[in-house]
Formats: structure tokens, C-alpha cells, sequence
């Protein structure tokens, strides 16, 4: 099978092309972010290109998409909401009209987020109104949309993920709570919590068991759906500091670090996964956090 990952280059994306590379010919389409070694064909375009994403998807004959190029890091999305809201809105558009207009591809995936959710009430349902308020939650909750108008206008077979937040070992967005937390510890600084953050609940699961339930999924055919992806565990920032702390066996004191004024942050975030578990009820059984932590302190050092 041909299959598309957009946004190959980075953390999520590249962990899949090499998890779709064993049994699949991989396509992976990166912009800005060069690869880093690949078992898979890299493809550099620009994903708000329709044109672009028409002749690849008809030249290399693809069947599958996995979308996950996007704006990522929240507080730059803020600094620039047109350059976010181009790449994170008008790139999924360009690519579902690509796909409609080949004609040809079987199952898209895009990635949505849990944060589409905004400050609504925990755990999050997918049936529940969407309240984002940051630009970046606006983009993917957007997305999100345009991608089921896009199954219910023209019966695209595409289905997106409002996933928890995603660790595991080669992140290169040190911006990024668990990256940003090791990546300090081992150059002697201490952990950064964000002034106020410390009671904000988060749900965390680890890459190894977003990719199964992405992968599963796509066989699945959830069409027109949005599924909560997760893994039941949540944790509060300075809990998640002192879990990388034990992994890493050292005791450190957490410093103070003064949020930037025009980051919104949402207190609490946990899913309800009774969807994604009617869905693919053998499931495997999600490593805990502290699991995860050690795997991926284990291969940062």
C-alpha cells in the first residue's frame, strides 16, 4: 500500500512513517524541518498547496493519508495566528480537496487535539461542544470541522484524532514539557514550572501507543468521525517533573517561569476513551506515565 504522512520531519510523524514502513510504501512529506534518517521516501512540499498535493498523491498513486503537518508550538501560533491558521486550516482544506479531486485515496487521517476542547468540562467527550480560545485550539478545532464537512459534503473517507499529549524519545521540540524538562536536567539546570501552572492536569500518553490506536483506527474506517485518543493517565506539571526527577535519579527543585502574556493556558485536560475502546475494544494496554517516562529517559542519555 502507498501511503502520505504530511509533516513527516516532525516528533509524531516521523515515529509513524517508521512504525507504516515495515509493511507499507511510506511517502513523507515535510516542508521547513529537513528529515532525520529515514526508512521512507521524504517529499518536500508545501502542504497548503493543493496543486502540490494533487500531483503527489496522483504520481505516487497513494491509497492512505496520515495528516499531521501543523502549527504545533502554542505560543508562537500566537505570535503569528495568520501563519498558524494558513498551515493548521487552509493545509487541511488544500489536502482534503487534493484527495477528493484524485479520487483515489481510501482513508484519511487527521490529526486533531484534545485542547479543540478549550476550557470545557473533564473528562472531554466527542460529543461536546468545542470551546477553543487560543489561536492555535481555534486551528485545530477548524480543522477538525472542515475535515467532517469534507466526509459529509463528498463522502471523503476521512476521520480525525483529538489526541492527549503526545512523549516519548526523539521529540525535537524542546518547547515541549517533557523534552524541555530532561533536555535541562541533563545540562544542570533545573525543571521550569509556569508561574500558576501548578495544579493543571494533564493526560499524557506515550508515542508507541498513539501509534497503534492511529494505525488501528485507519483499518477500522471510523468515516466522518472525531475519536478521542488517550491513555486514562493525568498527571499535574510538577508530578510530571518529579516522575523525569526519580527516572533520572537526582532530586531537583522546580523553578519558576513567568508565563508569556499572551498564552492562554486550560487548567484541566482528560479524556473519556469509551469511544475509542468500542471502537478497538483489544486495544493494548497503555504504558503509565511512569513507564513511559523511563523508556524515554532511557533513550535520551
Amino acid at each position: 500500500m502507498n501511503i502520505l504522512v504530511t509533516g513527516a520531519a516532525g516528533f509524531i510523524g516521523h515515529h509513524l512513517c517508521c512504525a507504516l514502513s515495515s509493511k507499507n510504501h511510506v511517502f513523507g512529506l515535510y516542508h521547513d524541518m529537513p528529515p532525520r534518517s529515514v526508512v521512507w521516501h521524504p517529499i518536500r512540499r508545501d502542504v497548503t498547496d493543493r496543486d502540490a498535493m494533487l500531483g503527489v498523491i496522483v504520481d505516487r498513486e497513494i491509497d492512505q493519508v496520515y495528516h499531521c503537518a501543523a502549527k504545533s508550538i502554542v505560543r508562537n501560533c500566537c505570535r503569528d495566528p495568520i501563519g498558524c491558521l494558513q498551515v493548521n486550516v487552509i493545509g487541511t482544506a488544500s489536502l482534503l480537496e487534493a484527495c477528493r479531486l484524485s479520487k483515489r485515496v481510501q482513508g484519511i487521517m487527521c490529526m486533531e487535539s484534545d485542547k479543540s476542547y478549550g476550557a470545557g468540562p473533564t473528562p472531554y467527550k466527542e460529543g461536546q461542544a468545542l470551546e477553543p480560545s487560543g489561536i492555535y485550539e481555534a486551528s485545530k478545532a477548524c480543522a477538525g470541522l472542515v475535515a467532517k464537512s469534507y466526509h459529509d459534503n463528498f463522502q471523503l473517507p476521512v476521520f480525525t484524532i483529538r489526541s492527549a499529549n503526545v512523549y516519548g524519545p526523539g521529540d525535537p521540540n524542546k518547547s515541549r514539557l517533557v523534552p524541555r524538562t530532561i533536555s535541562r536536567i541533563k545540562q544542570g539546570k533545573q525543571p521550569q514550572v509556569t508561574a500558576g501552572a501548578e495544579n493543571f492536569l494533564r493526560e499524557f500518553i506515550y508515542i508507541d501507543n498513539l501509534l497503534e490506536a492511529m494505525i488501528s483506527l485507519m483499518e477500522v474506517a471510523p468515516w466522518g468521525e472525531a475519536i478521542n485518543v488517550g491513555s486514562g493517565y493525568t498527571m499535574t506539571v510538577p508530578q510530571l517533573i518529579a516522575c523525569i526527577c526519580d527516572e533520572m535519579g537526582i532530586s531537583c527543585q522546580s523553578e519558576s517561569w513567568e508565563e508569556p502574556g499572551d498564552l492562554l493556558e486550560i487548567p484541566s485536560q482528560s479524556l473519556c476513551l469509551d469511544k475509542l475502546h468500542r471502537l478497538i475494544p483489544d486495544l493494548t494496554e497503555p504504558f503509565s506515565i511512569s513507564e513511559g517516562i523511563r523508556k524515554t529517559v532511557a533513550c535520551s542519555t
